[in-house]
């Protein structure tokens, strides 16, 4: 699994408040190390296939298609 740190990415936006907030995880399924994250600086700038498990390690959602942080957003609003 692929931990995203807030601190490492170029700017703030909604997706660092988000991870920060939530402390979420997102794992590439097809790509266990950290390269896609360092070529792509961060989960909004391509299309995978990724899960986003909370906390605990519980699954919220799993998709293949572009990564969108408004949409886990309201997927875990109620989470905390």
């Amino acid at each position: 699994m692929v931990g995203i740190n807030p601190e490492t990415w170029n700017d703030l936006d909604r997706g660092q408040r988000f991870v920060s907030t939530y402390r979420l995880t997102f794992t590439n399924l097809w790509d266990g190390s950290n390269a896609v994250w360092r070529h792509y600086k961060g989960p909004n700038s391509y299309t995978s296939e990724v899960m986003l498990v909370d906390k605990h390690g519980n699954r919220v959602e799993q998709t293949t298609s572009r990564f969108s942080t408004s949409k886990y957003q309201r997927l875990v609003d109620g989470l905390d």
